[in-house]
């Protein structure tokens, strides 16, 4: 996806975002609609066939819901996918899989998170710099964390605006022709530090009292004032998961020594471009995560009550007798977990995760989702899945979206119906599309999750409401994914370069 900006002028231009298409194989229908739909034929016909009328309408309950099921939608998603959600977390639930306890007792792996799931896979390693890494070996990625700074968007002058929207396009072209990356998450976290921790600071940092007589001198006094007064102080951290595909890079590992060095040379090569990728943003890597800066992440999204705690525990002594610094365990998940239909609860907080379904439909300026990101005085966290798609199969999607199209447009003639404004506006996107990817800008397929985390049920629901008409200024449909929440978290809260669609 790729914005553009005018070089005359150096203004930037408005942009309408493609409206999320789903595409079946006949009449936008996906094949386990047909399967219902005939299913629901075959029984009428057969009960008919059988009893006559009377057979008809005595099994039309019956054919009547396969039909139902097949065609109706609820929010644009088809009743099929949600039952198929419903049965997948009931019986996870019977199955006690929505469940976790972590068991100090039980030993655990040198290098391995322990983490729920099927994240409990994870392997962090450490490179020879003293950088970190996470290895999925099902997965066959190796992920890399970077810090990242920049200015705000907000406070730039329109030249500089233009400039970071322009660079930000060749960073996403870059990204589509170098075929090692599957993908990157670019994520905010905003966590908000109450006054007390300002007033803990300056009680340590605080120079002594004037004259050792106790009393403040006034501008102590004045800025203790400003201080109890002081609200909540919300802090931004920007951090980028860049997702390497071992897979397609095997021939380049191989050819840098194999194994984990060599991952960790084509690692480093990536880490490197995308470093100075982001430079021509004005977007500064401050870090390349270490093992201790992850699991720091980790502990704050699980155990966001205790943000500032350290992220190691020693395994209780033995007899008295401490342990070594290399038996000392590392505290990277949380304590425990519990999933429920829409949301999931951890250590210390309540989480929801949201999926933009619809980004605006309107023409919007770059920094439209300013109001989801500045929300509220509660810890949220706005991720951003950018998946390279090869141009191959980008040029092979659109080919299959215009014959869809150009049957759709058979169909309505042979039945008299006129093209939709909606269908139109859908093919002129797809046009726009192939003529950008023919003039070489690389072909992207971002989604976006927001996470919001409470302290208890109540103030999730009031950061619900706050997070929803931010949604409406920002132009975008916000959904709950109900029934996928533990997934949803995963890649909207924690640092993987996950995505669900």
């Amino acid at each position: 996806m790729v914005i553009p900006v005018s070089e005359n002028s150096r203004t930037i231009d408005a942009v309408k975002f493609p409206r999320y298409e789903r595409r079946g194989l006949f009449m936008g229908l996906k094949w386990y609609q047909l399967l219902l739909l005939a299913g629901g034929v075959l029984v009428a016909s057969v009960a008919s066939a059988a009893n006559g009328p009377a057979g008809l309408f005595g099994s039309g309950p019956v054919w009547l819901a396969l039909m139902l099921l097949g065609l109706l939608q609820y929010s644009r998603i088809p009743y099929p996918v949600w039952v198929s959600h419903a049965v997948l977390f009931f019986y996870r639930s019977i199955v006690s899989q929505t469940r976790f306890f972590v068991r100090p007792e039980r030993a655990v792996l040198a290098g391995r998170l322990e983490l729920p799931g099927g994240l409990g896979s994870l392997q962090l390693r450490r490179t020879s710099r003293g950088e970190s890494f996470i290895v999925d070996a099902r997965g066959k990625e190796v992920v890399a964390v970077l810090r990242c700074s920049t200015r705000s968007f907000a406070l730039l002058d329109t030249d500089d605006k233009a400039w970071a929207v322009q660079a930000w396009s060749r960073v996403q072209a870059g990204m589509a022709q170098r075929g090692n990356v599957a993908r990157i998450a670019a994520q905010d976290y905003t966590v908000p530090y109450p006054s007390k921790a300002l007033r803990d600071f300056y009680e340590q940092a605080a120079p002594e009292r004037s004259g050792g007589t106790g009393e403040l001198s006034w501008g102590q006094r004045s800025y203790e004032d400003l201080i109890s007064a002081a609200g909540s102080a919300m802090s931004h951290d920007l951090l980028l998961a860049l997702v390497v595909d071992t897979a397609r890079a095997r021939r380049r590992i191989k050819e840098s020594g194999g194994g984990l060095l060599g991952v960790e040379r084509v690692l480093r090569l990536e880490v490197e471009a995308m470093t100075t990728a982001l430079g021509t943003h004005s977007v500064r890597v401050e870090e390349w995560l270490p093992e201790d800066g992850i699991l720091a992440v980790l502990h704050g999204a699980f155990d966001p009550a205790a943000v500032a705690a350290p992220v190691r525990q020693r395994v209780p002594a033995i007899d008295g007798e401490p342990h070594s610094d290399s038996e000392s365990r590392l505290i990277s998940g949380p304590m425990a977990v519990e999933e429920h239909w829409t949301y999931v609860r951890t250590d210390s907080g309540f989480h929801q995760t949201f999926w933009i379904a619809e980004w605006p439909r309107q023409k919007v300026f770059p920094g439209f989702l300013h109001p989801l990101i500045y929300v509220g005085d509660f810890r949220h966290t706005v991720t951003e899945v950018i998946r390279a798609v090869p141009t191959t199969e980008a040029l092979r999607d659109i080919r299959s979206a215009q014959e869809a199209h150009e049957t759709r447009r058979r169909i309505n003639t042979r039945f008299d119906r006129p093209l939709t404004r909606e269908q139109r506006a859908e093919e002129e996107e797809v046009a726009q599309r192939e003529e950008e990817i023919v003039a070489g800008h690389g072909d992207v397929r971002p989604a976006a999750y927001v996470t919001i985390t409470a302290s208890t049920l109540e103030d999730l629901a009031r950061y619900r409401q706050e997070l929803e008409s931010a949604a409406a200024g920002a132009f975008v449909e916000l959904r709950l994914l109900a029934g996928q929440q533990w997934a949803a978290f995963v890649a909207g809260a924690l640092p993987f370069g996950r995505g669900l669609r």
